[in-house]
């Protein structure tokens, strides 16, 4: 066929098959701007069309989704223009995929029916993950009336549609094809929950939406993790006309990095850094929470656990410090973490009344399809961030034994539903609790004031205790600036050291500052736990052990980080001291020698089993011999037990082989 009658059929062409002119023009624009990517392109491979160019815009605008089925033809010519006939991209190519690949996005909040069945770019987070399903791609359909095979594809909808027989349709005959056994062909499909990044929440209100990764995208997501999504906005109609939930099907999915953080300029960088050390913190206190008044040593304990590290110290001690707030009523402990959430850009609020371990960590949450997914609760979302919970006193005691793991060991370990879940959790946690006898009893010790376990105080590494305290001046003071919230102006931000964005940014640079201790920091704090040790030793009340330790040493590389250092010496022990003393202080306690009540969270009272053991060891004789009635009297004269409870107590020991009747009728404990 001559050149001129060959071009005269590829016009005519064209002009009946007008989209062959896009689809050639994209494979030139194709080959242009990936080659070096198409000559090393391998079957299975996924290339992911840049639709932000300016020069594929043009076609993204004008077929929008169908740019897919379009691209995968383009890719094909500029495959077999890349090879020149070395390879074939029928044969080589014959399972590369196209996916869109888009970087101006809107938030998911902002997603609305307007984009229905059109494709849009936004970041989420995965909330929960279902298990792997499948669905039919194609299939060979034949018509048992005539044997006429016809291959179908399903739609959008993932289902195979129009299954008439058109032969018989012809004929007047009315035939429905079956399928061809072992003739389908299927594709992986997961149901996942995708939530708004924890930094684009509008009013504490995220937007939740289901969607589907299908076929290579299956498998790779996880409970937690950061994604920039391209996405399908759609709607399951029905003829009946009911309200139907919508979902995203996903075209393209990628890792994204953590939040995107706000970071200082370089004038104001430049200005903090030259700052006198003592100027700068009094500026930083000043700045937090500006309209509560006072506490000073508190505001800087919650700055030092916002800039602890979000990670392991050489990968063996955790690095984020944890902080409890206990107080009476009406004293701000609420409005501090609140303040706290405005000044972190990746944090979550939540209270232990209304939270339970499946909420705080991870749970199964029931599909509308009657499928249940694993869903990630607070404390996986706030990985690498800050957890806030108010109220924790108020947590069940049963849901309380997931908070051992998470805030020392960064994880949250789970068994649902016969699935074995461990999710990284790396979070601050800043907790506030009240009295449970209303206010604060200094004759009780702090676990018996708000009836939390040892275990779960010893974790957190500063505890402060707010009280409300008649004083003069101090109330009017408070009064002052309480009334200055109603006064003329009140809406408009006092001037402080920094305002809340530049404090943001303050925080968020210093956060990424790597410090270690020099070898002078370290002898003090050495010097410091002996010290504290010796004061356990000789009096028996205050907790020290090696977790003592590592909260100083926590808190010394968090100070140090607020001055901008990179190795934490001396001075910044002694600050951070002087704050651990201060919060001894708060319970009336003076952590030095010469103090004399020490007790913070350990009691001096006995317990029961402890009071019946002392009593049992005064009855015995010398050859050990205890008499049943001795022993109630002495329970009653000194303990103020009932008789019916000493009774009880004496026959659970015997029942359980604690204790030994003799032939004498006396009774001896067994060791």
């Amino acid at each position: 066929m001559s050149s001129d009658k060959y071009q005269d059929n590829h016009d005519k062409m064209n002009k009946v098959y007008p989209d062959r002119i896009y689809r050639d023009n994209l494979a030139t624009i194709i080959n242009w701007i990936d080659h070096d990517k198409l000559v090393t392109m391998k079957d299975n491979d996924v290339y992911y069309l840049d639709v932000d160019n300016h020069y594929v815009a043009p076609f993204y605008k004008k077929y929008e989704l169908d740019i897919i089925d379009i691209g995968l033809s383009s890719l094909s010519m500029a495959l077999d223009s890349v090879h020149k006939g070395k390879k074939l991209a029928a044969f080589h190519f014959p399972n590369v995929k196209v996916k869109i690949k888009e970087e101006s996005n809107i938030q998911l909040s902002e997603i609305g029916t307007e984009y229905e069945n059109k494709p849009t770019t936004f970041n989420s987070v995965i909330l929960a993950v279902g298990r792997r399903q499948a669905y039919p791609v194609l299939g060979k359909f034949m018509c048992p009336e005539c044997g006429d095979e016809e291959t179908k594809s399903t739609d959008h909808t993932r289902k195979f549609k129009d299954l008439v027989c058109r032969a018989c349709q012809f004929n007047k005959k009315k035939s429905t094809m079956v399928l061809v056994e072992g003739s389908m062909k299927s594709e992986f499909v997961q149901d996942i929950v995708i939530q708004e990044p924890i930094d684009e929440i509008k009013e504490n209100q995220p937007v939740n939406m289901d969607a589907k990764l299908i076929d290579s995208d299956v498998g790779h997501s996880f409970m937690g993790q950061k994604k920039k999504i391209t996405g399908v906005f759609r709607v399951e109609y029905d003829t009946k006309g009911k309200q139907k939930d919508i979902y995203m099907d996903i075209l393209a999915i990628k890792d994204l990095d953590d939040v995107e953080l706000v970071m200082p300029d370089e004038c104001d960088l430049h200005q903090w850094m030259k700052e006198d050390e003592t100027k700068l913190i009094d500026g930083l206190i000043s700045s937090f929470a500006p309209h509560i008044f006072g506490y000073r040593n508190i505001k800087l304990a919650l700055l030092l656990a916002v800039v602890s590290k979000r990670g392991r110290i050489h990968e063996r001690r955790r690095g984020w410090v944890n902080a409890l707030l206990v107080g009476d009523p009406g004293m701000a402990k609420s409005m501090l973490l609140e303040e706290v959430q405005k000044i972190t850009q990746k944090s979550t609020f939540t209270t232990g009344k209304g939270s339970t371990a499946a909420g705080l960590t991870a749970g199964m949450v029931k599909q509308d399809n009657g499928t249940s997914i694993l869903q990630a609760g607070t404390y996986p979302l706030s990985h690498r961030g800050v957890a806030i919970v108010d109220e924790f006193d108020k947590m069940n005691k049963d849901d309380m034994g997931i908070m051992h793991e998470v805030m020392e060991q960064g994880k949250v370990s789970r068994s649902v539903s016969g699935k074995n879940v461990s999710l990284p959790a790396m979070a601050v946690t800043l907790a506030a609790a009240n009295p449970r006898f209303g206010n604060y009893d200094d004759g009780l010790t702090l676990m018996e004031n708000i009836d939390l376990p040892t275990p779960i105080l010893t974790r957190f590494d500063l505890i402060f205790l707010i009280k409300d305290k008649v004083d003069g001046i101090m109330d009017e003071k408070k009064a002052d600036k309480v009334l200055e919230d109603f006064g003329i102006g009140s809406e408009e931000e006092k001037e402080t050291y920094m305002n809340k964005k530049q404090l943001m940014a303050y925080l968020n640079y210093v956060n990424n500052i790597e410090v270690e201790l020099t070898v002078g920091a370290q002898q003090k704090l050495k010097k410091i736990y002996e010290k504290l040790r010796n004061i356990s030793k000789e009096k028996g009340t205050i907790p020290v052990t090696p977790r003592t330790l590592e909260s100083l040493g926590r808190l010394t590389m968090s100070y140090a980080k607020l001055l901008f250092k990179t190795q934490a010496d001396e001075s910044d022990v002694a600050a951070v001291y002087d704050l651990y003393r201060e919060s001894y202080h708060t319970f009336g306690k003076e952590l030095e020698e010469s103090g004399s009540q020490l007790t913070l969270m350990k009691s001096e009272k006995l317990n029961k089993d402890q009071q019946f053991t002392k009593a049992w060891k005064k009855c015995e004789n010398d050859k050990q011999y205890v008499d049943e009635k001795d022993l109630y009297e002495l329970l009653e004269m000194e303990y103020s037990w009932e008789r019916k409870s000493s009774m009880n107590k004496f026959t659970q020991c015997y029942n359980s082989g604690l204790i030994r009747k003799c032939a004498n009728g006396r009774y001896r404990w067994e060791e």
